[in-house]
């Protein structure tokens, strides 16, 4: 079974899914950014989404910054890891 595709719609499709792409993409940054510059969203982070803030924390140590948690728990007080 072969599906006809107009060049047109094919196109347009694949614009679409760039745009999506992009979205995301600039998403991803907006929050790897706010959690890296800002403190007290990580401190959000933490309550809220604490998934995602071990996944930063796993890539800023992969990056070299080894006291990002560290800094993060005392300052918040908090004991348990």
């Amino acid at each position: 079974m072969v599906i006809d595709i107009k060049p047109n719609a094919f196109k347009k499709g694949v614009k679409i899914v760039l745009v999506i792409e992009g979205i995301f993409f600039f998403g991803a940054y907006y929050v790897f950014h706010k959690m890296n510059t800002n403190q007290e969203y990580r401190h959000y982070m933490h309550k809220k989404h604490p998934t995602i803030l071990e996944g930063f924390y796993k890539s800023a140590e992969w990056g070299g910054i080894k006291d990002a948690r560290i800094n993060d728990y005392k300052a918040w007080e908090i004991t348990d890891k």
